[in-house]
């Protein structure tokens, strides 16, 4: 009896914990979908790695990006210019999005749009880091400046090291860690029930014997 009333509380626990699940991975879907969907973007979040835009913008911020037109982009000294992010010109690159997140190689970069022109009917922009030196770009050479097309959208406002998360889980080693203390939170419970059901099913037996 003591074992089937453990075996009924073990599943309805496994019930309980698939249908946490299952809410969490609907929040998530929805949740990206949604700020996909409202950003215009396939890039709505970002963290910050460097130090470029500090103290503006503090190393580990979580960026909230949103699509924006060339024409719209304003450029100008800090504070003026709208913060862009954009996809720095390479000889190799890729986009692989898995939905929930979006992965550019190389990385975009977050920079201030100070400078703006336009050639042939495309925007163009100088972008800086408020804390480098120089811009990233050619002053004198417009043509080398970012075009439009390359511009992913604008920061619309960051929360300062919340990005931090985002940037240590794309270590492997901190995620196969997280994974392992998972599967091991999972099992402990598992093996404690067990040696409860083992401990409850010994004084029936010694009453069979009596």
């Amino acid at each position: 009896m003591n074992s089937s009333m453990a075996a009924l509380q073990n599943l309805m626990k496994m019930k309980g914990l698939t249908l946490t699940l299952l809410v969490v991975a609907v929040v998530i879907v929805g949740g990206t979908a949604a700020s996909r969907a409202i950003s215009g973007t396939n890039l709505p979040f970002a963290a910050v790695q460097s130090g470029s835009m500090e103290p503006t913008i503090p190393t580990g911020s979580l960026l909230f990006i949103q699509y924006v037109s060339g024409e719209d982009i304003v450029a100008g000294a800090s504070p003026v210019g709208d913060v862009v992010i954009y996809r720095p010109p390479a000889e190799y690159e890729t986009m692989s999005d898995y939905f929930f997140f979006t992965v550019y190689n190389p990385t975009p970069i977050s920079h201030r749009a100070i400078m703006k022109t336009q050639i042939n009917g495309t925007y163009y922009f100088l972008t800086k880091g408020d804390n480098n030196a120089g811009p990233d770009q050619w002053p004198g050479v417009p043509s080398s400046w970012v075009p439009e097309t390359r511009i992913i959208g604008k920061v619309v406002f960051f929360i300062p090291y919340a990005g931090y998360p985002f940037l240590w889980f794309k270590n492997p080693m901190v995620v196969a860690g997280a994974i392992l203390i998972l599967i091991i939170l999972i099992i402990i419970p598992i093996g404690e029930k067990k040696e409860d059901n083992k401990f409850e099913e010994k004084p029936s037996e010694n009453k069979k014997a009596l």
